[in-house]
């Protein structure tokens, strides 16, 4: 349990790769797909900032019409941020952040690349390593207590075979058939026969 809540939340640190507006991010490793994803505080149409029950969340159509412009250009300028007025990923609920689109889809070259937001902040997070802190978490809570559960089966199982299986029965001797059984005399001095004090 402690590797895995340990080395989830170590991913979770891992998976932000940018936090600003208007700047330059360095993009490396992601030439081939990628599961970029771009958020930025505020809340869906529905006032909620996580998926609804129709399985969709719908940006306000002035953040819809906001995002739309954002780009992130590379050096020969083009645009590889994809906006997401509707999406169905988003599962963080109640972390005041909302999903706006996202990056690299397609692979993006490894270089430098500018953002144009308009002035608003936003963060890119690695979509992959966030599955896999999940993944390491959920391993935690299940693989922990199972162990726990299985260790205590075999440490009980251990102490019933201890007690029944550790006593041995008492020795016998051998005893020839037709011969009368041994029984035990008394030993006396040589100057002291029976019967004389």
């Amino acid at each position: 349990m402690y590797w895995g809540t340990t080395s989830g939340g170590s991913k979770f640190d891992d998976a932000k790769i940018y936090e600003g507006s208007d700047g330059e991010i360095e993009l490396t490793g992601y030439s081939e797909d990628a599961y970029l994803v771009v958020v930025m505080r505020g809340e869906y149409a529905d006032g909620k900032d996580s998926v609804g029950e129709n399985g969709t969340a719908e940006l306000t159509e002035e953040d819809c019409e906001l995002v739309s412009n954002f780009t992130l250009n590379n050096s020969e300028g083009v645009n590889f941020f994809e906006p997401a007025c509707e999406n169905s990923d988003d599962s963080t609920a109640d972390d005041g952040a909302i999903h706006i689109g996202y990056l690299c889809k397609e692979g993006c070259p490894d270089g430098t690349f500018t953002w144009t937001t308009n002035n608003n902040t936003i963060e890119i997070w690695d979509g992959e390593i966030i599955l896999e802190g999940i993944g390491l978490l959920a391993l935690a809570l299940v693989g922990g207590p199972s162990a726990c559960c299985c260790g205590g089966f075999i440490a009980i199982l251990g102490l019933i075979l201890g007690f029944t299986l550790g006593k041995k029965p008492p020795v016998s001797g051998y005893q020839a058939p037709g011969v009368m059984p041994q029984q035990q005399g008394t030993v006396h001095s040589i100057n002291n026969q029976p019967g004389t004090f």
